[in-house]
């Protein structure tokens, strides 16, 4: 054998030797005692019989995570196995309602259940309501991944009896979806729903518009469009979304118009590097919501209100309540313009507590709106400006909940609880 052959064996060896030590060869999973096998793996996007790279390792991490079934996910790679360990969290979930609304100044209670992951093939079951207060009863069923690149069915039905503060009527609402979407790629989502709606009053008042009927019902149809990088869903540190809804609805009634309706959001979440906070986020939104037809030919269950948790806050729903010099003609309306700018930082690590995991973070906000009832009329002369601090508390399965702190620069402050 010459030197050069023996030169040229010793150089690539090692190479040799590394690529077969941290060659995946196989991939397992431990900790799901409910969940199927398959709804895990079709998650794991590192290919079998290639170089372990941590990077994909990391998106597997988050994407298992962002299924919301999960307290803790952690991959490790021991003798060439991919091996994903699972905590699962409590897939029955009670929902304790106990709702505070801004707008009608009234606590509702009632009760609830959930199935975070029915069948163990994460689908969502969901029935309960509210029986004190604002009453109503909602049943949902939600496969997120049913066949194909994540083709999903999810359908709900919702009724409830709620009493309108701005205009002093009760009225009973109904609501029936029926929507499937799938996905391009990682990031590209799609979504198309159907869906009837019925808005019937119950008791009448003077100050209704003119306008205004008695009972509404539309058949919808609706398109929604998501790009999204976001690393963790619940609570970012990174990422991108960007999103375009529109929806038609006919009016099932004769004389009563037709509504489109068509939105435009985007966030954006960066981790900073800031030695006296602790994983700090900066985060930037935008969103844009535009009705028609004209706002006199609306009803007024499609009128938005500027302020509160919604939207601004820092101020009330009711127009009022708002500062002097205010035109109520710019604080209800059907066109919305807001941002907000954030800074959020870990109070409690989050923490898996033995299938539940729970955290606080803190926040300072600073978020501004203009409202008109036309869109050419939209003016940076009627912008609202708040801003205030918060907390936000994480828990596995439902959505984090907030309270912030709002203030505005004419003396007023507000507390908003969202979720």
């Amino acid at each position: 054998m010459s030197i050069m052959k023996i030169i040229l064996i010793i150089s690539i060896l090692p190479i040799l030797l590394f690529s077969n030590t941290n060659l995946v060869e196989n991939i397992t999973v431990k900790g799901n005692k409910k969940t199927k096998e398959h709804v895990i793996i079709r998650e794991v996007l590192h290919p079998k019989k290639e170089p372990l790279d941590s990077i994909l390792l990391n998106e597997d991490i988050n994407r298992l995570y962002n299924l919301g079934i999960f307290s803790s996910v952690d991959i490790e790679f021991v003798n060439n196995t991919y091996e994903i360990n699972v905590t699962e969290s409590f897939s029955i979930l009670p929902d304790l309602v106990i709702d505070y609304s801004e707008i009608t100044k009234k606590w509702s209670y009632g009760l609830g259940l959930e199935h975070i992951n029915f069948l163990g093939l994460n689908k969502q079951l969901y029935f309960g309501g509210a029986f004190v207060g604002q009453k109503w009863f909602a049943i949902s069923l939600n496969n997120p991944w049913i066949y194909g690149d994540h083709v999903s069915f999810e359908s709900i039905l919702y009724n409830g009896f709620f009493d309108n503060p701005f205009y002093d009527y009760r009225y009973n609402e109904t609501y029936f979806l029926v929507e499937s979407g799938f996905y391009k790629g990682l990031n590209n989502k799609f979504g198309f729903g159907l869906s009837y709606f019925k808005n019937k009053k119950h008791t009448l008042s003077e100050s209704l518009p003119t306008n205004e009927k008695d009972i509404y019902r539309y058949i919808s149809f609706e398109f929604d469009y998501q790009y999204d990088t976001r690393d963790v869903y619940n609570d970012p540190l990174n990422g991108i979304l960007f999103g375009i809804n529109t929806r038609y609805s006919i009016s099932l009634i004769k004389d009563n118009s037709d509504i489109s309706q068509f939105s435009l959001s985007y966030e954006k979440f960066s981790a900073l590097n800031f030695k006296y906070l602790h994983e700090p986020v900066l985060s930037y939104g935008f969103f844009g919501l535009f009705k028609f037809p004209k706002f006199s030919q609306l009803p007024i269950h499609e009128y938005k209100y500027l302020g509160g948790e919604d939207f601004v806050r820092g101020y009330s729903s009711f127009p009022d309540e708002y500062p002097n010099n205010f035109n109520k003609n710019n604080i209800e309306v059907s066109n919305i313009v807001y941002n907000f700018v954030e800074i959020q930082s870990t109070i409690i690590k989050k923490k898996d507590y033995g299938k539940i995991e729970f955290g606080v973070d803190g926040l300072l906000f600073v978020n501004s709106g203009i409202g008109s009832r036309e869109i050419n009329k939209l003016s940076l002369n009627n912008i609202l400006v708040g801003y205030g601090f918060g907390f936000k508390f994480f828990i596995t399965g439902p959505p984090p909940i907030s309270i912030t702190f709002g203030f505005n620069p004419y003396g007023q402050r507000f507390t908003h609880l969202e979720n």
